[in-house]
């Protein structure tokens, strides 16, 4: 059962949950039946749908939503995955922008499949047909949270255009199976919440809890100007599990002007989501300096006491990126303290979306793209894109041979990747192309270029998620680790020129450990 809510209301009957459904959350798109005027990610783009009215592109009218085509005989549909497992308590249909063009009706199913296999999936019914007004938010609250789910299937009756879909829960976090192993008690990924932020004015505080470093400052928290002395402004995160506070991260990165001057870290207990008025804090980081564009480590007091929530104040106003607390949870033995900084001794990126753009210094994204020569083939029943990737063959005395071959490749054991080991191919580049079954959502991509004596340069190294509609082409010489597959075996094409010289066909070299945040995927 459910409730239509005035969209004014989310924040009093819902906003103690999250966004499951966000892109920053690390969910996709994995299926859609129909998306010709607008793609469905921008369904879950967490900033606000724009308008542009009289801008427009191939298909028509440029929308900011997902827009299907007309006069569909039975419904579209959309499936995302969530970017972490969680309960459902609520949704926002919004279809802001869409004045006559918007979905006339909706409804929402959801799954709980661990390996992937939608085929095999069970779906439910979690919010029944529902009406959709033009250029609107259509809010619902559930009688009752749902089962744990890892995906959700929006209906879109019978065509038309949805901007934005939120899917309020919370998430349900899988520990590790080790009690006393090390883990960001705040992180959103293990259920960890911002529950109150005294200020909001720029970004919410849910941010500092988001997966990866961010893009930018609007991917942080960050308060207004204050005028009034000895201000402060804080949140109050709800940990994800009752433990032990051992080492504070903050991270600043992108705030250069805007940082806060002092930091202080308090922490209670209560059963409350938001502790009462009446709650002792416990202050276990006195007001300490911060910095712009940069990770600072503070080592916590009263590491042998265990909290449930946790305030982080900034002095006066400003705002940072994200705040790690890092420790164990209750129960746990205590590791040797003070507990290294986490992220200090390695190395760290968080792979991006790949596009021509961002890969250009490394090679070739193979998609069928529009800014390449483009002509009818197939009797018009098709389009050709010409040279979408640079095969190159630079061999001495010709000696390197085509060779077409298939990588079958198992995925990776472990996330957050750890990039030990780099190859190049010298005189060669090197084209792989997804051969999927449909159970393949994208793979990883990690590459550098060149230091001036040929070895990797690791201030260049990028990682991308290629999804499995992109092939990739290392251009020659380039650092690149080899094929990483994500969540299920695939099969790629590979084309390389090779002569069989091992030191010419492929040359290794091991490099200081590279940590990669994969956001939006999983090990099974």
């Amino acid at each position: 059962m459910h409730k239509r809510i005035d969209h004014n209301d989310i924040n009093a009957q819902l906003g103690q949950c999250i966004d499951l459904a966000s892109s920053a959350m690390g969910s996709t798109i994995v299926a859609v039946t129909d998306e010709f005027f607008a793609p469905a990610t921008n369904m879950i783009n967490p900033a606000p749908p724009v308008h542009c009215p009289g801008k427009f592109i191939d298909t028509g009218a440029w929308m900011d939503g997902w827009e299907t085509k007309r006069h569909n005989a039975g419904y579209d549909w959309c499936i995302i995955k969530l970017g972490f497992a969680g309960v459902i308590r609520g949704f926002d249909i919004d279809t802001s922008y869409f004045t006559g063009n918007q979905a006339p009706a909706a409804s929402v199913e959801a799954t709980f499949c661990s390996d992937n296999d939608l085929d095999k999936a069970q779906w439910s019914e979690i919010l029944p047909r529902v009406d959709l007004p033009p250029s609107c938010h259509n809010a619902f609250v559930l009688d009752s949270p749902t089962k744990v789910c890892t995906h959700v299937r929006i209906n879109n009756y019978p065509d038309g255009g949805i901007a934005r879909f939120r899917v309020y829960g919370q998430v349900t976090p899988l520990w590790p199976k080790g009690a006393s192993e090390v883990v960001d008690l705040a992180y959103v990924g293990n259920g960890g919440r911002v529950v109150y932020a005294t200020d909001e004015h720029y970004a919410p505080g849910n941010n500092i809890l988001l997966p990866g470093r961010g893009a930018n400052a609007d991917d942080g928290w960050q308060t207004k100007r204050s005028r009034v002395p000895d201000h402060s402004d804080f949140a109050v995160i709800r940990l994800g599990d009752k433990g032990h506070i051992l080492k504070m991260e903050l991270d600043t990165s992108h705030f250069c002007g805007n940082y806060p001057n002092r930091i202080k870290l308090e922490a209670t207990n209560s059963d409350a989501e938001v502790p009462e008025s009446t709650a002792k804090w416990t202050t276990l980081v006195e007001p300490s300096s911060t910095g712009p564009n940069g990770l600072f480590y503070f080592d916590p007091a009263h590491t042998d006491k265990v909290f449930t929530h946790a305030r982080i104040t900034i002095l006066p106003d400003g705002g940072f990126k994200r705040v790690r607390l890092y420790g164990v949870r209750q129960g746990a033995a205590l590791p040797s303290l003070p507990l290294a900084a986490p992220n200090a001794p390695k190395r760290s990126v968080v792979a991006e979306p790949l596009t021509a753009e961002e890969y250009a210094p490394y090679g070739e994204v193979i998609e069928a793209r529009k800014n390449v020569n483009i002509t009818g083939a197939n009797q018009g029943t098709a389009e050709k894109f010409h040279h979408v990737a640079k095969v190159t063959n630079a061999f001495p005395n010709n000696s390197g041979n085509l060779n077409l071959c298939v990588y079958h490749c198992r995925p990776a054991k472990e996330l957050p990747f750890k990039v030990k080991l780099l190859e190049r191919h010298p005189y060669s580049s090197q084209q792989f192309i997804p051969m999927t079954d449909g159970s393949t959502r994208g793979y990883l991509v990690v590459v550098a270029l060149n230091n001036p004596d040929g070895s990797p340069d690791l201030n260049t190294l990028k990682a991308f998620i290629a999804s499995s509609k992109q092939g990739i082409s290392y251009r020659r010489g380039v650092w690149h680790h080899p094929m990483i597959a994500l969540e299920n075996e695939t099969d790629f094409a590979c084309l390389v020129h090779e002569n069989g010289v091992p030191n010419d066909d492929c040359q290794e070299t091991n490099v200081d450990e590279v940590v990669v945040q994969v956001p939006g995927y999983h090990t099974f």
